[in-house]
């Protein structure tokens, strides 16, 4: 039975908004300002939360976040599927195949479901807004049973500080911008107009930005609230990652398993290099592609992890001082991922102090490489743990 709450499209919502209807069973859908979200509830409990702007982008972050041994962008999305909710059914296909843990997939639902209950508290507020029902659509709850209330009540406070900020017609899936970069740099520190030049690039919303740098929402925007203000920042609208049912629709060839990775590994070794300066970039690039060897430079640190995901290099070698985030925390990040337990990092530095090599070791480094590189001691490094590329 499919049910339309007129009365909510002609008034506030107040006790008619959301918070009223999360005890129902089946699927809530909420539209406003031509988007929609739905939330699937089960006597109260919350099963899954979809739509909005930007559901690829919420899908990538929160999976990155909760389950870094996975990379979204190879998991595909199977024939047997419901294309609706994609991102459910890849999830549940996780599950099964025991690539992601119990606990991982009850924080990535909590997570899915409290941006999706942020962004239906800000239409409530600032929009009219239309709910309809449908007792009928009820989803497979094995995976996890969310208390609705718990989350909404931990959403509200996040929801009351954004407002608090002046930011009630801003959605954090806009992507923030830099604005009069020559006065900005004048009236700021070389420090803090490196780290604004890498955050507002306009290529990731703020809720992106949060998670790469392990910031909560709203501290991270805080920062910036000031930069708007004097209009050296603005906030714009980006695009959507391209979604998974995209090759379903064009008939890719794809596994009938739901959700799997594929990966082709070329013969010729990838080398991989995080460096913020685009001229050693290009130094071990030349270096490398003349020796044979597949390059990437990575200029952006905020990026490195979902790259290295993608390209599984052979080799990594990581620049010591980077803005943002510095050489110790992506090699104690990389780490941590499961695929790259073995994988070599050289760092590179231009200070070898013992105390730099001691820390080094302690996030898991496998060695150092002084800058300006060389191109013989590079070289000597790749092929003592990739060997010599046959040219033949």
């Amino acid at each position: 039975m499919i049910g339309v709450d007129h009365s909510s499209a002609d008034m506030p919502s107040g006790l008619l908004g959301v918070q009223s209807r999360l005890h129902l069973t089946g699927r809530l859908d909420i539209e406003a300002n031509d988007q929609k979200w739905s939330l699937y509830l089960y006597m109260g409990r919350l099963i899954w939360a979809s739509g909005g702007p930007h559901p690829v982008r919420r899908w990538h972050r929160n999976l990155s976040r909760h389950c870094p041994q996975i990379n979204a962008q190879a998991v595909t999305f199977g024939a047997s599927g419901n294309i609706q909710r994609w991102d459910y059914d890849i999830l549940i296909s996780l599950v099964k195949q025991q690539k992601i843990t119990v606990e991982q997939t009850v924080a990535l639902i909590r997570s899915i479901v409290s941006d999706v209950l942020f962004d239906v508290l800000q239409q409530e507020e600032t929009r009219f807004v239309n709910f309809t029902v449908d007792h009928k659509d009820v989803l497979d709850a094995s995976l996890a049973l969310v208390n609705a209330q718990q989350v909404l009540d931990e959403v509200q406070p996040i929801w009351n500080e954004w407002r608090a900020l002046g930011l009630v017609d801003h959605s954090p899936s806009l992507a923030p911008v830099l604005r009069q970069k020559e006065i900005l740099q004048q009236q700021t520190s070389e420090k803090i107009y490196k780290t604004l030049v890498a955050l507002a690039d306009g290529k990731r919303s703020l809720r992106d930005l949060a998670v790469l740098m392990k910031q909560d929402l709203v501290p991270l925007t805080r920062m910036l609230v000031p930069y708007f203000r004097k209009g050296f920042i603005g906030l714009i609208s980006i695009p959507d990652f391209p979604s998974p049912v995209a090759n379903l629709l064009e008939s890719t060839p794809i596994s009938s398993i739901p959700a799997g990775v594929k990966t082709v590994m070329p013969s010729v070794p990838l080398v991989a290099c995080i460096d913020d300066s685009k001229r050693e970039c290009d130094t071990m690039g030349k270096i490398l592609t003349q020796a044979g060897y597949r390059f990437i430079g990575i200029q952006d640190s905020m990026q490195a992890l979902p790259m290295l995901l993608e390209q599984k290099p052979g080799v990594i070698f990581l620049d010591l001082v980077m803005p943002i985030a510095s050489g110790y925390e992506i090699c104690s990040q990389i780490r941590r991922i499961a695929l790259f337990k073995n994988t070599p990092i050289v760092i590179l530095t231009s200070n070898d102090g013992i105390i730099d090599r001691v820390r080094a070791k302690v996030v898991g480094s496998s060695g150092f490489l002084a800058k300006p590189v060389d191109a013989d001691k590079v070289l000597t490094v790749v092929r003592k743990y990739l060997g010599t590329v046959d040219r033949s």
